[in-house]
């Protein structure tokens, strides 16, 4: 079912309701795999919520799928992963990217990707945030100030920065208030994003025949979602009877490759969240 849209879950009788092509249906399955993903955070500051501020995945659908630029001049706020993939390609694409910025006193990205955008020339301010957006109709200006080592703002340390974009890219949450209607346990673990729906080695959770994957389950990177996807369609597969004689192999290669993937030190937080999310 495709251009549909979930919009809610009755735990009377286990039933999904969605809306595609301006008509109700209600789905009664034995089985759901929920992989929502998750939605980018905002941030408070004066006039955050003026046109031509965009969440940094927004703009980058703009560009990637609609072939749109925002405009001219952007200010990125947050220097991790996102933050910078997105500066690049906004240079890929002739925009130009005044500044990053990030709250973090260091950069929060792989620094293979902060290297190319210095290589371009972009100015990366740590240990910033904005204070404010100026505009009219529309952005126009924004101003940033310095924190201090207790992340509060310091006064004199404002900038004003030309732009007539911003992107705010500080982190995802998890999107899963359908989990939340269905009665599934949660916890909040900032590691994993915030919210978090717990779920078992098979990635089934608290309610039994709903299972999770990729960032509705913690936000992670693609090729973990993909695998734990892999995973969680194996074994609801297998309790509705499915299985080929490769069951067995199928899911230990796929808890082997997560295990690797979450391997390196970077990823130490990530495994100490899913330490709190994992259920018996």
């Amino acid at each position: 079912m495709l251009d549909a849209a979930v919009l809610g879950y009755y735990r009377e009788g286990g039933i999904l309701a969605a809306e595609q092509n301006d008509k109700l249906t209600k789905i009664k399955k034995n089985k759901i795999i929920a992989a929502t993903g998750a939605s980018e955070r905002v941030l408070a500051f004066t006039n955050n919520g003026l046109p031509g501020i965009y969440g940094a995945g927004a703009a980058q659908t703009l560009m990637n799928e609609h072939g749109v630029v925002p405009g001219n001049n952007v200010l990125m706020v947050g220097a991790g992963n996102v933050g910078l993939i997105v500066s690049y390609q906004f240079m890929q694409a002739g925009v130009n990217v005044v500044a990053i910025t990030d709250a973090a006193p260091k950069i929060t990205g792989y620094w293979l990707h902060a290297s190319k955008v210095r290589r371009l020339g972009i100015t990366i301010h740590t240990s910033y945030t904005v204070k404010e957006a100026h505009g009219k109709e529309s952005l126009e200006r924004a101003t940033i100030w310095r924190l201090d080592e207790n992340w509060q703002p310091t006064k004199g340390t404002e900038m004003d920065l030309d732009v007539d974009v911003m992107c705010i890219a500080v982190g995802l949450s998890p999107l899963n208030e359908p989990l939340w209607q269905a009665g599934c346990q949660r916890k909040y673990i900032p590691q994993l994003g915030g919210h978090t729906t717990l779920r078992n080695e098979d990635m089934e959770t608290s309610a039994k025949g709903i299972y999770v994957a990729g960032d509705v389950a913690g936000v992670e990177e693609a090729t973990s979602a993909m695998v734990e996807g892999s995973l969680a369609g194996l074994c609801a597969a297998k309790s509705l009877g499915y299985d080929n004689g490769r069951f067995k192999e199928l899911r230990q290669e796929a808890i082997n490759h997560l295990e690797t993937l979450r391997s390196g030190p970077i990823s130490q937080g990530i495994r100490n969240g899913l330490e709190q999310a994992i259920i018996s």
